[in-house]
């Protein structure tokens, strides 16, 4: 009997230690059953954006994504998604592209007042939002109907000084090519210290101005580790605290190898104390700069009038106003005249027509050439820059809105609120019923053309954006690289060099667009009869 009963216990302890062998092996499978289930199966089944087209992986994680935004090929994937699903694209669970002129007036538009996403929240600068980190309509708005008239084309043009100062500019940079003649040079270098001057003078005025071309200096090195810590971009976006103390760590560890890590902190740092100089200055009130037009509209709009009381004025939203356009401003004229430097060395073709166009503009006492003549009788200049401005954006790609209360319908596909929808420009620009054999830099498209095709390819131009958000500094851009160019190429041309290629200047999808290299290394020559051009490019 006590044999039996003590089989019996044993028979029962070990079927108890089989059923938690069996629950032990359970256990892992379920968890991976629910985690496949509410990572795979259910967004697939019941995301809110499956009936949209896009990649399957794309309705399951933003990681997909960002996979393409590490690789600096978002802009480039996005564009190819397009190809494949349609006009309209969801790219992450909460996330739709758009590519149809229609549905990016619907976005961009002044009639429904979309919001800007969360993204922008990532360009807050001194605890204060510039008009470009403003996220409602309505403050939008407000803020840049301080600065819109400032940068209207009307106001521009018709800045005597800011144009003697651009073209003083320019001859600089052409000096520059002459002291390194024969050597290579690199032109998003130069194009950096340019644009920078130029916009330092429009923004601060002309005693706080850089002077970056005529010598070396810390803004030089500056821009240098602006442009390496592009590449840090999609990381910042997306873990943002993580890569702040990381950067500041490896900063600390080695000033030399990552100190481009913090080249935004020293940015900001700089741009801080060339504001209070510059708004401490007596002169400040006699100059016809931004800062001025700023403290004088933020001060007319407080119940004591208008004036210089900083204790009316708030100085922390005019500090990022200031900063981001500097940044955005040099960025983009930076980027963009180096680009349409290595589309015109690799086309001397369209260098010798824009230089027989040149040659029969009247030259003024100094030695440089009026813009208004540039822009108006030089049109091999500017079909080319419009091909540049198609085929190379400056910008992000990343122009986020939110589907305001109510969902809206997009080509065909309900969106709910709360999408984050951007257009993509890239497809816009490469759509071929409107841009035929649009890989090619093919500037004559913009010549031999009818009236009414000529408007529908330039309605679908928007590398400045849309609407009423459309980039303010578009008329500052076109009379900065136009001067630039027209110095560069009047008596010069272009020749390749070995390092450049299309590999090195392929555009990444960085918050400034900029070339994958770096760099843009061309050899400048001197052409001995400039006139003859204009023969030679008939």
């Amino acid at each position: 009997m006590l044999e039996q009963a003590v089989a019996s216990i044993q028979s029962f302890i070990s079927n108890i230690n089989l059923e938690r062998k069996l629950l032990l092996l359970c256990l892992p499978a379920l968890g991976v059953g629910c985690g496949l289930y509410s990572w795979l199966l259910h967004p697939l089944l019941c995301g809110r954006l499956r009936h949209v087209p896009g990649p399957w992986q794309s309705n399951c994680s933003s990681l997909f994504l960002a996979f393409h935004e590490i690789a600096y090929r978002r802009n480039d994937k996005i564009a190819q998604w397009h190809k494949q699903y349609g006009p309209v694209v969801r790219i992450a669970p909460n996330e739709v592209s758009v590519a149809s002129l229609q549905d990016t007036r619907e976005v961009y538009g002044s009639r429904h007042r979309w919001p800007k996403s969360g993204y922008f929240d990532n360009f807050m600068e001194y605890g204060a939002r510039s008009v470009f980190a403003t996220r409602s309509y309505e403050a939008h708005q407000a803020k840049r109907r301080l600065t819109s008239s400032f940068y209207q084309a009307s106001n521009i043009y018709r800045f005597p000084e800011l144009e003697r100062h651009i073209q003083e500019r320019s001859l600089a940079a052409l000096h520059h090519v002459q002291q390194n003649l024969g050597q290579e040079t690199d032109v998003y270098s130069l194009a950096d210290w340019y644009a920078l001057d130029n916009i330092t003078f429009l923004v601060l005025g002309p005693e706080h101005c850089t002077r970056c071309i005529n010598q070396d200096c810390y803004e030089r090195r500056l821009l240098q580790d602006l442009k390496y810590q592009q590449f840090a971009g999609p990381l910042r976006i997306r873990f943002p605290q993580t890569l702040k103390y990381a950067s500041r760590f490896l900063a600390k560890c080695s000033r030399r190898q990552f100190g481009f890590l913090v080249a935004d902190n020293e940015l900001a740092s700089w741009c801080q104390s060339r504001f209070h100089n510059a708004i401490d200055d007596p002169r400040l009130t006699r100059t016809h700069s931004l800062l001025r037009h700023l403290c004088d509209s933020e001060a007319a709009t407080d119940e004591s009038g208008p004036g210089l009381d900083k204790k009316t004025i708030d100085l922390q939203y005019i500090a990022a106003e200031v900063l981001d356009n500097i940044n955005a401003a040099e960025a983009t004229v930076a980027v963009t005249a180096t680009y349409l430097v290595w589309r015109l060395t690799e086309s001397p073709h369209w260098q010798r027509r824009i230089r027989g166009e040149l040659s029969r503009l009247p030259v003024q006492k100094d030695g440089a050439l009026a813009f208004a003549h540039i822009d108006h009788h030089v049109p091999s200049l500017e079909a080319c820059l419009r091909e540049v401005y198609r085929l190379h954006p400056a910008s992000s790609g990343r122009a986020e809105r939110v589907v305001p209360p109510g969902g809206r319908v997009m080509s065909g596909f309900y969106l709910p609120e709360n999408t984050i929808v951007t257009a993509s420009v890239k497809a816009l620009h490469h759509d071929e019923n409107v841009y035929p054999d649009s890989n090619l830099f093919a500037p004559e498209r913009w010549l031999e053309i009818d009236e009414q095709a000529w408007k529908l390819r330039d309605a679908q131009l928007i590398p400045f954006g849309h609407g009423a958000r459309i980039c303010l500094g578009k008329a500052l851009a076109t009379m900065e690289i136009k001067l630039f160019v027209a110095a560069l190429y009047r008596k010069y041309e272009t020749i390749k060099t070995s390092s450049l290629s299309a590999e090195s200047m392929r555009q990444c999808s960085t918050h400034d667009a900029v070339p994958e290299g770096l760099k843009c290394m061309v050899r400048f020559q001197l052409v001995e009869h400039p006139s003859d051009s204009i023969s030679a490019s008939v």
